[in-house]
């Protein structure tokens, strides 16, 4: 006997509210499913009410804010300066990241017009306050929390805009690699990650990069210097980079299965659906 599956509809609807493995039940027929349905539809509705209450009433912040926050305190602690630059960025510094219209993640950018882009990571921004601060400070050490924006294609691991917190320090007193590990270390024990794994993988755009692995899941990407792209900018010095994925982060703390669900979004808020009956 074939069994039954949840409609198009009913999954959807299950997977707005967090259902997980749940939307992959099989059943005798149409009318044990339709039960079931019911029957867990109501369930998740009632957690993700308690959620939203929860958030409106006790915890106040949700949890992408909370890590950043964590971050920042640890990396203001450790010397950083946190800094805020601009979401439009010139086509210049897209070029300075030795991305033309040849390269994968050309096709990937949202541009406003044929100078100007939303920025598809924080990189850039970062190496030109760099090269600024660089003049008359050393080590100079910095980080940014902000958006990112690409056109991802659609899934539970991606979403056309990110969160991203970046950290970086030019010229430090240690061998890159060493304070590069230093920095990780410190911002996944502020949130309370300290078990993670660092593999060494292509990039399109460092050539080799150091994904840092939680759980099983990719929450960052992490470089060294000097490296060839540094001489757009000006950059003479070495220096170590982090870049973390906040919503994947967040993911991980509440045990979320869908990026979509815990950042920015008229849909959701902190993992609970707002679209409730």
């Amino acid at each position: 006997m074939k069994l039954v599956e949840f409609t198009r509809i009913q999954k959807q609807r299950l997977e707005e509210l967090g259902g997980g493995k749940l939307v992959d039940l099989r059943f005798q027929n149409e009318t044990e499913r339709e039960q079931r349905f019911d029957q867990v539809a109501q369930g998740l509705e009632k957690r993700n009410k308690e959620g939203l209450l929860k958030l409106l009433k006790t915890t106040k912040t949700p949890t992408i804010k909370q890590l950043e926050r964590e971050i920042a305190l640890a990396l203001t602690d450790a010397g950083f300066t946190e800094v805020s630059t601009p979401s439009i960025i010139p086509k210049e510094f897209i070029n300075r990241m030795g991305i033309t219209e040849s390269h994968n993640l050309w096709r990937q950018i949202f541009w406003l017009d044929a100078k100007r882009c939303l920025r598809p990571m924080l990189a850039p921004n970062l190496y030109h306050v760099m090269e600024k601060l660089r003049r008359f400070l050393k080590p100079v050490s910095i980080f940014e929390v902000g958006s990112c924006f690409r056109k991802e294609s659609k899934g539970r691991m991606h979403a056309e805009e990110f969160a991203m917190l970046n950290a970086v320090e030019l010229a430090p007193e240690k061998q890159a690699l060493e304070r590069l590990r230093e920095i990780i270390a410190t911002s996944l024990k502020a949130v309370g990650m300290p078990n993670y794994e660092l593999q060494k993988v292509e990039s399109d755009v460092y050539d080799e990069t150091i994904d840092v692995i939680v759980d099983g899941v990719e929450v960052g990407s992490a470089a060294t210097g000097p490296h060839r792209l540094d001489r757009n900018w000006k950059i003479i010095e070495p220096w170590a980079g982090v870049g973390f994925g906040m919503e994947r982060l967040a993911m991980i703390r509440i045990q979320s299965k869908n990026l979509g669900h815990v950042g920015r979004s008229l849909r959701h808020l902190d993992g609970f659906s707002l679209n409730l009956m």
